[in-house]
């Protein structure tokens, strides 16, 4: 890029997820680490936007360069949390600006949904992301309880 033209995210477009999506979207969650088929994407994604969740993906020249899933916990005591539960942009087009506008969608997506703060959970691993989420003004809070169940 030269110093006139103007920075890639401005070529972004943020929309919600599709169901032809689903190809594009299991290419990026097996850039995470996840591989997973088409089909069985398409099932979850179906699923997830039927409970209520938001997928919302970034959008240049026509390719899905990036997604973040969205989800609301309610709770009796205070307003519901949102939370970022999936957050990747494709490797070649990362520390671009796409990231941070995915997340800038995802925090103005939960506050119209009236959640009261906003949690992104990330593998121990995965620094750079760390990294990322703390110049986006979010605090590391490290403890968490977690059993996995059996499958029946």
């Amino acid at each position: 890029m030269n110093a006139t033209s103007p920075p890639l995210s401005s070529a972004i477009h943020i929309r919600q997820a599709m169901p032809a999506d689903a190809a594009a979207l299991a290419e990026l969650v097996a850039e995470l680490g996840y591989p997973t088929e088409q089909q069985e994407l398409q099932q979850r994604l179906d699923a997830l936007t039927a409970a209520g969740d938001q997928v919302l993906v970034a959008v240049r020249q026509e390719q899905i360069v990036g997604v973040v899933l969205l989800h609301r916990t309610y709770f009796l005591h205070r307003p519901p949390d949102g939370r970022v539960v999936t957050l990747v942009v494709a490797a070649e087009y990362r520390s671009q600006g796409i990231g941070q506008q995915l997340l800038r969608a995802a925090e103005q997506a939960l506050l119209q949904l009236g959640c009261g703060r906003i949690e992104i959970s990330s593998g121990a691993r995965r620094e750079a992301a760390h990294r990322f989420y703390l110049r986006e003004g979010y605090s590391e809070q490290p403890k968490r309880f977690i059993k996995p169940v059996p499958a029946e």
